[in-house]
């Protein structure tokens, strides 16, 4: 869908002073518009230029600075000869949390299996039947990633069993802690870890690391770490500090020795894999198993060896990720015309919904009504559950916090967090979360706006340029792709419509200059093919390869009409 934009939706991010740019112009010998692309990622010297383009493993830090981490690595030792079972979510960072805690710790000889709890039956987390499970099946010691960190009953139920339990886990905790042998969370309070923004498999990998760095036999750390890539992609985690060096190294691995159960993914994609590739192929298609049936099948994906195997798996995985699809896009189409034009929220709900869809179709909501969503369907008799997620800027885990009298259970992030809602309160609680955002905006109504970088001219997009600006992925939250602005561009091609409805729209564009360069828009064909005067873009750059050819193409984001 297209919308005309007023100009003051488009935000220029503060630029550098222009003696800044010159300076660092001299240090690095780049073009000034890269410089002040750096400059605004806070890189203003030579040291930090060479650790940003060149993420360099030995600048991770010591694992051993969060707290609880040398009782816990030695408390897991001690358990060596006993049965261990290993916790994780059945979302892409629990999975893969899971998976590489069990495979390293049975490469060291633990005798180690994993649960992941079923999101239909048991819902999020550590829930009572995996305690049943553990006591059921002997198991000793209990380590969870992804989660746990709220678990306060079912710790509380595995202690009195006699299993002792580890939390490993990234979300916020909350006021009490569950009664865990350890815990390992940098966002606890008393941890003085550096970087707080790990996510659920960044925080397994510092557990092995430092339980590899006290083992006599030590094997190759890095080979899990495209474990941690993926997740820390898939979880939408800030691409800085660690997270960058990690991700970085990880898609190396991924793309030069990807591991057996990934390798029919890769094989679809059919291209180098990159952050956006993860994004929007790999998670998703893990994602799917734990929306669909169940996380589980995942774990047995990422952990086998064999290939016939690991492709039956894989098989059934592509099919869980259609199942997805189509069902996201019939809870969509009921979940529009639901949507309230004059609302300050999105609150939406039916009985038949599936749960495994409920957040990205609140995610798909807030492209097309552009404010906070929650997404709602039966739990059980007595509850509702939904996902909630954000719009820039507005924090609705704070939200949430105000409306806790009419919510049962909830937890989660700034942007995205999921709750559960008595039936009979749930007409009070959206009266309720309604006038906390009315209140909380001040009664003005969110308006969708575009930051981007620069505004520059098509002279300064060389490929020697473009091939610069590439050093500086991988891309996400805290390094996002930059954005450019030209104005004054003019249509000059006969435009090429492609894909399923013919909405892509491939053609060439040039600016005031003169110069002319290839474009694609996967969602702006109304406002081009009604073009008859020059127009303003924004948009990022890439490389397009075809035929062992390389093509400087733009991917328009936003355009205004004059």
């Amino acid at each position: 869908m297209y919308w005309q934009k007023a100009m003051n939706s488009w935000i220029e991010a503060e630029q550098p002073p222009h003696k800044n740019i010159k300076n660092l112009n001299k240090i690095l010998k780049i073009p000034e518009f890269i410089c002040s692309l750096l400059l605004q990622r806070n890189i203003n010297s030579l040291e930090k230029a060479k650790q940003f383009f060149r993420p360099n493993l030995d600048l991770l830090h010591d694992p051993f600075l969060m707290k609880d981490m040398l009782k816990v690595v030695e408390r897991i030792e001690f358990f060596k000869s006993k049965k261990i079972m290993i916790l994780g979510d059945y979302d892409v960072d629990g999975t893969t949390s899971t998976a590489m805690l069990y495979k390293y710790f049975n490469f060291k000889g633990f005798n180690v299996s994993y649960y992941i709890p079923d999101r239909y039956h048991e819902g999020y987390g550590v829930s009572l039947k995996s305690i049943e499970h553990a006591e059921k099946n002997n198991f000793s010691l209990i380590i969870t990633v992804d989660c746990g960190i709220k678990a306060l009953n079912p710790v509380a139920l595995a202690n009195s069993k006699g299993i002792e339990v580890i939390i490993c886990d990234h979300h916020l905790p909350g006021e009490n802690l569950p009664k865990a042998y350890g815990i390992i969370n940098p966002k606890q309070l008393g941890c003085n870890y550096p970087f707080k923004e790990l996510c659920g498999c960044g925080i397994a990998f510092k557990l092995i690391t430092a339980h590899n760095l006290m083992s006599n036999d030590q094997c190759n750390i890095n080979a899990f770490i495209d474990f941690t890539a993926i997740a820390t992609v898939s979880d939408m985690m800030p691409l800085i500090d660690e997270n960058r060096i990690m991700v970085f190294h990880g898609l190396k691995t991924i793309n030069s020795n990807p591991r057996t159960g990934l390798r029919n993914f890769l094989k679809s994609i059919n291209s180098k894999i990159d952050e956006s590739k993860i994004s929007f192929n790999i998670g998703p298609r893990i994602n799917a198993a734990g929306r669909m049936k169940n996380g589980k099948i995942i774990v047995e994906l990422l952990i086998e060896e064999d290939v016939e195997k690991a492709n039956i798996l894989s098989n059934e995985v592509e099919f869980l990720n259609q199942t997805r699809r189509s069902t996201e896009k019939n809870v969509l189409e009921e979940a529009e015309t639901q949507i309230i034009q004059n609302s300050f929220t999105n609150i939406v709900y039916s009985d038949l919904w599936s749960k495994g869809v409920l957040g990205i179709v609140a995610s798909r909501l807030i492209e097309g009504s552009y404010k906070p969503t929650i997404v709602m369907t039966d739990s059980d008799e007595q509850f509702l559950t939904g996902s909630v997620r954000s719009v820039s800027g507005f924090d609705v885990y704070e939200a949430l916090l105000k409306c806790e009298d009419n919510i049962f259970q909830f937890g989660g992030h700034k942007y995205a967090a999921g709750l559960k809602v008595k039936k009979s309160n749930f007409e009070s609680f959206k009266i309720q979360f309604e006038n906390t955002v009315k209140d909380s905006v001040s009664g003005k109504m969110f308006q969708k706006t575009f930051l981007y970088d620069l505004l520059i001219d098509f002279s300064e997009i060389t490929m020697e340029n473009v091939k610069i600006l590439q050093r500086m992925s991988p891309f996400g939250l805290g390094n996002k792709k930059p954005v450019f602005r030209t104005n004054n561009c003019f249509l000059d091609h006969t435009m090429k419509f492609v894909g399923k409805e013919s909405q892509i729209v491939k053609s060439k564009i040039k600016d005031e200059s003169g110069k002319e360069l290839s474009f694609i828009s996967f969602d702006n064909k109304e406002a081009l093919v009604n073009i008859k005067s020059t127009f303003d873009i924004l948009y990022t750059v890439d490389v397009n390869s075809y035929s062992g050819k390389d093509e400087i193409q733009l991917m328009l984001r936003e355009i205004y009409l004059k």
